[in-house]
Order: structure tokens, then sequence, then C-alpha cells
């Protein structure tokens, strides 16, 4: 089956899962990436973090509301995707016992936990990171990297949700900083620092994203011609207009608005919205294949 017609072929209540899962894991790789930024940057001035906290608190709810959503969504994709069987008593057992049962327990687990993130004393960043850890692990409990050989691909899973996390968590406090006049007249070197430490997650990203790729489709060829593939190529495609607007803003749009090009703040304002626009339709097309495809499929 070619993307197309998995596109064209989705019935609503399987739309309704994508959305779903894209959403959760945009909020939830959101909570992980603020308190990863957060912990990386503890000498942000008060405001800031607190921003970081309402950011942080209003993500881990949304996605502790999204994750418990999917339990009766696949319990009534297994009955035939209506709203009686999703509350069926019997199939939402079979949900619990599943694999996506323990992801859901790693995930609200982790998000709970991550609510340490808002404690000012170290044990409360010791918790937050277990809980960061929890909902990344969540991750890897379903879908295909559960396949063999399974160490190999959820380490390469692991690496590629942290650092992919890290970046998309830095995304509205980067917007704050470039929206903020007394961040230009004072530069902090807030964003000189993250460009140094995205360099490192680029690369980290790139390596365990192209062996996840090439591990999972099973090769070059099956990229071209499955659903799964096709659908593989698109996310890729996405991701490398990412990269691009990255390095555009790390090697002209950062220096010149630390040099106080008036015109900088306003166009690194507009690089970073449409970062996040493009990292929303990378994790919708992510959804759309881990519901709709597998790799095994022609």
């Amino acid at each position: 089956m070619s993307l197309p017609a998995v596109i064209t072929g989705l019935e609503g209540w399987t739309g309704l899962m994508v959305l779903v899962a894209a959403s959760f894991y945009t909020s939830s790789l959101l909570a992980v990436g603020t308190m990863i930024f957060k912990l990386g940057f503890a000498d942000l001035p008060d405001r800031d973090t607190a921003f970081l906290n309402r950011t942080a608190l209003a993500c881990i709810w949304t996605a502790l509301a999204l994750v418990l959503l999917q339990w009766p969504l696949q319990a009534g994709f297994l009955g035939g995707g209506n709203l009686q069987a999703a509350l069926d008593p019997m199939l939402l057992g079979i949900v619990f016992e599943s694999a996506q049962g323990t992801r859901t327990l790693f995930a609200v687990s982790g998000l709970l936990l991550l609510h340490a993130l808002l404690f000012r004393r170290r044990a409360g960043q010791f918790l937050s990171l277990a809980g960061g850890m929890l909902v990344l692990l969540a991750f890897v409990q379903v879908g295909h990297t559960r396949e063999e050989p399974r160490w190999l691909l959820s380490g390469l899973l692991l690496a590629h949700l942290a650092t992919a996390s890290f970046w998309i968590g830095a995304l509205l406090p980067l917007y704050r900083v470039a929206h903020n006049p007394a961040y230009q007249a004072h530069p902090s070197g807030i964003l000189t620092r993250f460009g140094r430490l995205a360099t490192t997650a680029v690369l980290l990203l790139l390596l365990a994203g192209a062996a996840l790729a090439w591990l999972l489709a099973g090769g070059l060829a099956p990229l071209f011609t499955t659903a799964y593939g096709q659908i593989l190529l698109a996310k890729i495609a996405l991701v490398a207009l990412l990269l691009g607007l990255a390095t555009l803003n790390k090697l002209h749009l950062v220096p010149a608005y630390e040099r106080g090009d008036p015109r900088a703040p306003a166009r690194l304002r507009r690089s970073i919205l449409v970062e996040g626009l493009l990292v929303a339709a990378v994790l919708l097309v992510t959804a759309l294949l881990t519901t709709t495809s597998s790799p095994n499929a022609g």
C-alpha cells in the first residue's frame, strides 16, 4: 500500500487515534524537554524559571490526560472503532494487560515524578530526571522497537527521543528570549550556549535517527517501495527542513541578534515559530507512522 492510500484510507476512529498520539508525543516530549532545558540553564532569571515551571505543569497534565485517553481509544479500536467498545470492561482489561498498558504505567509514573521539577531542592532534580527517563522509556514499550534486536532499537530510540525533547523543550524559552528586548540589550549568551549544546544534540539526533530508519525499514529500497518507508521519508524531509532552519539560526540570526541588529529579533522569532510548526508536523507524521503502518507491511 502506498502513502497516499494510507492517508486517504484513514477512518474516523483511526484518525482520532493519530491526532491523540501526536498530541501526546508533543506534550510529553515538551514536558521532558522543558525539564532538561531548566536543569541545563539553571541560571535563568526567576521570571523565566517561573515560565518554564508553568509550561512544564501544563504539558504534564495535558500528557496525562492524553495517555489515559489512549487507553479507551485502543479498546475501541479492538472492538471495531466505536464508543461502546471503548467503554467495554473486557476490552479495557485486554489493553491494560498488553504492552499498551505497560506504556501507560510508565508514562503516568514518569509524568507524576516530573512534578518534582517544581521543587528547588537537589532531590527534586533527581526525581524529575527519573521521571523524564520513565516517560521516554514509555515510548519503547510499544511499537516497532519491540522487534529484534530490541536492545539496539530501544537504545537508539531513547537517544533520539532525549535529544529531540531537548530541542523541542528549548523552542518556547528561546522564543521568549528573542521576544524580550532586555536580552538583546544585555546579551546573556543563552542563545549561543544553546547553539553549542544543540550542535552535539543534532549530531546524536541524526545518527540515532538514521540508524533507526535503516534498521526498521530493512534497508534503502523499502523506504521507496512500502507505505512505512514513504511515511518515514516524509518525516526525514521535514527533519531536514528543521535542521536547515536551525543552521540558519545558529550561523546568522543568533550572531545578528547578539550584535544588536534591530531586525534580528523579529526574524529570529519567525524562524523559531516555523521550527515549532515543523516539529508539530514531524510528530504528526510520527503518529501516523506508529499507528497506521508497519515496517513489515508492503
